[in-house]
């Protein structure tokens, strides 16, 4: 019986022993597993926080980036403004010159028909025409206007006294006062629509 509590304790002493071993390893494995925990957490948040701190740079880059390109766009968009600004008043300040070009051809044009007749409009017709679509139209006008003055002057001299005394006269005050209406309409740029004209020149 002696021996047999003797092996009883043994055995118990050898459980106890065992238990203890068990549990103190467990306890080891468990700190290790939180020592463990806490290092990837610590790691963890390392990256986290260098993952929101290069976001945070990323984005403040981009903002700059942003910004500096609205800036260029913004002074590239005052650059075209200013040329197209520069390039609108150059071409008004041409039209300008070319239509004072002109507007002066077809005064010359019209003085020099009160002197030459059908002679100066005949000429600025063919020779000035394909420079200016104003000038054609108004030598055009004005030709067919002479051309009617020319007209007037025959029926005047092959009437007699009735077209020597009346008509010539007629005539001839009309062409003055009807080239001064019209190089005074030309020298606005204006078209003048003679009175009573034939429209021979299409």
């Amino acid at each position: 019986m002696s021996n047999l509590d003797d092996k009883f304790q043994e055995v118990k002493e050898d459980v106890k022993d065992g238990a203890e071993r068990v549990a103190s390893d467990a306890k080891e494995a468990g700190e290790k597993a939180k020592d463990n925990f806490e290092e990837k957490k610590d790691e963890l948040k390392t990256g986290v926080d260098k993952t929101v701190s290069e976001i945070k740079e990323g984005a403040n880059q981009v903002k700059e980036e942003v910004k500096e390109a609205g800036e260029s766009a913004k002074d590239k968009f005052q650059d075209a403004k200013e040329h197209l600004k520069t390039g609108v008043n150059q071409t008004v300040e041409d039209v300008k010159s070319v239509s004072t070009d002109d507007n002066n051809k077809a005064v010359i044009m019209h003085i020099l028909s009160i002197f030459f007749g059908f002679i100066s409009p005949l000429v600025f017709y063919f020779a000035l025409s394909d420079s200016s679509g104003f000038v054609k139209e108004e030598s055009k006008r004005d030709l067919n206007f002479q051309i009617t003055i020319v007209i007037g002057y025959v029926v005047g001299m092959i009437v007699p006294f009735i077209g020597w005394f009346i008509i010539l006269p007629l005539v001839a005050i009309a062409s003055l006062v009807f080239e001064i209406l019209a190089l005074l309409k030309a020298k606005d740029g204006e078209h003048y629509k003679f009175p009573f004209t034939l429209n021979l020149i299409k």
